[in-house]
């Protein structure tokens, strides 16, 4: 038989050719939003501009694109693109290292990177990307402050931060290397100074309440759900009303062991909860010591070392049994543990307990056996002490919901008064920063004014471009330019805010911004989300990202109720951003975390040079489930390149050979007919697992369920050899039509040879997108 020569598996000439084709027609182009159409905004996580693609991206993003594709095969309108998150320190230590521009910086960056996504082949639509630091992006940010500050979720407060006296400036926590500075190498202080927080605590119970509802919708997945819970903290028990036995004065106190509350032996009150000044004394050293736990803190060792602080109000509460009385302290502990609230201490069920009581009475829960201190106990003790902070960190292990509460109550046993109650560690937190590079926070100050927000139409505040950090002070403070302006109220002379917000805060909104055409994006922003076009793609059908994206997603949610309440995003009825989720775990190497400091970093674009795109995509997805860690291995990336290089050879050899004049209909009795009946069934049996692998985005098994159905195929292929010793022309058809499915199938993962494989099989998509077929008929969808 002489049977012509094929093209040998060329990737990079191939996927290059592909690329081409769908730059040509537009292929991954947003549709304009139509009601009469379904449609879904896939979210991909929003990459830091920090100079290269990492292989966790790839993996990411690999996952998001192949679901992407298969519902744009499936008829579907699909909305997938992302923003750059261009601000915040990484961007600025890169441009300190370069010594250049943090906007010369990230625009290289982006560039850079957004060619290396390209020769990947994933289907953004790049004509939707943006970068948070231009001025028409970082504008939403501004905004959002402006109206969350007219809200009451933006204040004012004051916390502790890290600086350094030699360079002027403050540090991030990462820029502290054992107490000293890392660009000068001498020690760091801890200082107080004013700062911005986001007032979380509004959404909190709304955000756990929600839970319930995302998790039976079943679009959440379980690592996603976690995620949020643990954010949350939240702690069940039961909460009582104890009172000063002198002054009659109460307090309500929460602990998470209803059955243990006559074992107490002191009330624990954060220094954020707010009736705290009213149970510290009129003694000036404890105001001040106090005011110093409010703030955040009191020195570095303190909070990273061994200890933490403890202030003695010299005030006690009746213990709820009424025999005796509990010293009332404040400790930051609380908070980690239980939030802004007031505890029972119990040390014989808590470890945190038992430090404290060993610290502020002397003795440790195992030596005493007796129940609240009594009468002259509390004399001698010191006004202050320290626990250790391993002990404070460690907390209640393993909260569950409780249910001695009702028990207690039914048998009549446990104090008057007491009932189940809740209590979250999720808090408020920080959203400024004392760096450059970031979006300006909208506020100016006034001596006759005072606080001043910039107003909404003045926006957006512009922050120069031409800055070059060095390490040293804040180079925003120091222009004149941008500081010196006007007062918005009086006219006077003011000075600009000189903080920037965190790029965490800029993350509340970036999940917006690309579900706008970008002819909108100059509009005012009210304009802007009032189009059309913006609601019809929200809430977002589903998001993917890493497992670490827990806190971002929890703030969004959080966001996106406060905007629903304002009025901005009131058509999310139920305040939810994201409809579906999907958190992946991260890639590692030889069971460690990839760092260039291992020297275990895998370069993709060395990866994409060797094997190509396709083997690459496929490798990642093939090689672990999103919720496992995919332990980086060659043999992963050998495996999948075998079975495309085989895949193709496979099918053109049998192009190849259906040509041949030896390939006549059937004469005679039909002696396969029950074989390509059979391998109809394979199809089938594979397409509905394939099918419903990917809905699910379970994408490891669909990349398994397309392996083994060419693997069918080639085993339909030797019965029927073995059968009739050659396939006649129904037996290639049945072949043919096989590959062409599975060249379909094989489309979300490796799109570029799929794509050449349906061309060589006569389908050829570079006119029209690919269709996915019907899971029990084969024909187009």
């Amino acid at each position: 038989m002489n049977i012509r020569a094929f093209p040998d598996y060329d990737p990079h000439a191939i996927e290059a050719r592909r690329q081409a084709a769908w730059r040509e027609r537009g292929a991954f182009k947003t549709p304009d939003a139509r009601p009469d159409r379904p449609r879904r905004y896939i979210k991909p996580s929003a990459p830091f501009t920090s100079g290269n693609i990492h292989i966790g991206h790839v993996r990411s993003y690999s996952i998001g694109d192949a679901y992407a594709r298969f519902w744009r095969a499936r008829g579907e309108d699909v909305l997938f693109a992302f923003g750059f998150d261009s601000f915040g320190l990484p961007a600025e230590l890169g441009a300190i290292a370069g010594k250049e521009s943090p906007s010369d910086w990230v625009r290289r960056c982006a560039e850079h990177m957004t060619g290396q996504l390209q020769r990947l082949g994933f289907s953004f639509d790049w004509n939707r990307t943006f970068m948070s630091s231009d001025s028409t992006m970082y504008r939403w940010s501004q905004w959002l402050f402006l109206t969350l500050l007219d809200a009451g979720l933006i204040y004012r407060g004051t916390g502790t931060v890290d600086w350094c006296d030699t360079c002027q400036t403050t540090l991030a926590t990462i820029q502290v290397e054992n107490g000293e500075c890392w660009r000068c190498h001498n020690p760091v202080r801890l200082i107080q100074r004013p700062q911005w927080y986001l007032r979380l605590s509004a959404y909190v119970r709304e955000n756990d309440d929600r839970l319930a509802e995302l998790a039976r919708g079943g679009m959440w997945d379980e690592n996603a759900l976690a995620s949020q819970r643990f954010i949350l903290g939240r702690v069940d028990g039961v909460e009582l009303d104890l009172r000063e036995r002198d002054s009659g004065a109460t307090l309500t106190v929460f602990t998470p062991h209803p059955d243990a509350i006559e074992e107490a032996r002191f009330v624990a009150v954060s220094p954020r909860h707010p009736q705290v000044e009213l149970w510290a004394s009129d003694d000036g050293e404890l105001a001040q010591r106090l005011e110093e736990l409010r703030a955040g803190g009191l020195e570095r060792a303190a909070r990273d070392a061994q200890t933490m602080p403890l202030v003695d109000t010299g005030r006690a509460l009746v213990s709820p049994a009424g025999d005796g009385s509990l010293p009332v302290i404040v400790t930051p502990t609380v908070d980690g543990r239980f939030g802004p609230t007031a505890v029972l201490g119990i040390p014989a069920h808590d470890r945190t307990d038992a430090v404290i009581a060993k610290r502020l009475l002397g003795y440790s829960a195992e030596e005493r056996d007796g129940g609240a201190l009594g009468p002259g106990e509390r004399d001698g003790r010191a006004s202050t002490a320290r626990m250790g902070a391993e002990d404070a960190r460690t907390g209640i292990e393993d909260v569950q919901h409780v249910h001695a509460y009702a028990r207690a109550r039914e048998d009549g046993i446990g104090p008057a008064g007491m009932r189940p109650a809740v209590r979250y560690k999720a808090g408020d937190f920080t959203i400024s920063r004392q760096r450059s590079w970031g979006t300006p926070i909208p506020i100016v100050y006034c001596e006759s004014c005072g606080t001043v927000p910039v107003h909404k139409e003045q926006l957006p505040v512009l922050l120069p471009l031409d800055l070059v950090p060095t390490g040293e002070g804040n180079p925003l403070a120091e222009r004149e330019d941008f500081v010196e302006t006007e007062c918005p109220a009086c006219g006077g002379a003011a000075r600009r805010e000189t903080d920037t917000l965190d790029c965490h805060f800029d993350a509340l909104w970036l999940w917006v911004p690309v579900c706008v055409p970008p002819t909108d994006r100059e509009r005012a922003l009210e304009e802007i989300l009032a189009l059309e076009d913006l609601r019809a793609w929200l809430p977002c059908e589903r998001v993917v990202a890493g497992s670490d994206s827990g806190n971002f997603v929890f703030d969004q949610r959080t966001v996106t109720k406060a905007l629903r309440d304002i009025g901005p995003l009131s058509f999310l009825a139920d305040g939810e951003p994201f409809a579906g989720c999907l958190f992946h775990e991260m890639v590692i190497a030889e069971g460690r975390k990839m760092s260039k400091h291992l020297g275990n970093v895998v370069d993709p674009d060395e990866l994409v040079a060797e094997h190509g795109a396709d083997t690459i995509r496929l490798a990642v997805l093939y090689a672990a489930a999103p919720q496992r860690s995919l332990n980086w291995s060659d043999s992963a990336v050998q495996r999948c390149r075998r079975f495309l290089r085989g895949l193709w050879e496979y099918t053109h050899t049998q192009l190849a050979e259906r040509e041949a004049p030896e390939q006549t209909s059937e004469m005679g009795p039909d002696k396969t007919e029950h074989l390509r009946k059979r391998l109809e069934q394979w199809c089938e049996i594979a397409l509905e697992k394939i099918t419903s692998d990917v809905q699910e985005l379970q994408m490891h098994s669909a990349v398994r369920n397309v392996m083994r159905m060419f693997d069918r195929i080639k085993d339909y292929e030797s019965r029927v050899i073995a059968k009739r010793g050659w396939l006649c022309g129904e037996d290639a058809d049945a072949l043919a039509a096989a590959l062409s499915m599975l060249a379909v199938v094989l489309t979300p993962f490796a799109p570029h040879i799929a794509e050449e494989l349906l061309a060589a099989l006569g389908e050829d998509p570079a006119g029209a997108p690919v269709r996915w077929p019907h899971a029990r008929s084969g024909a187009p969808a």
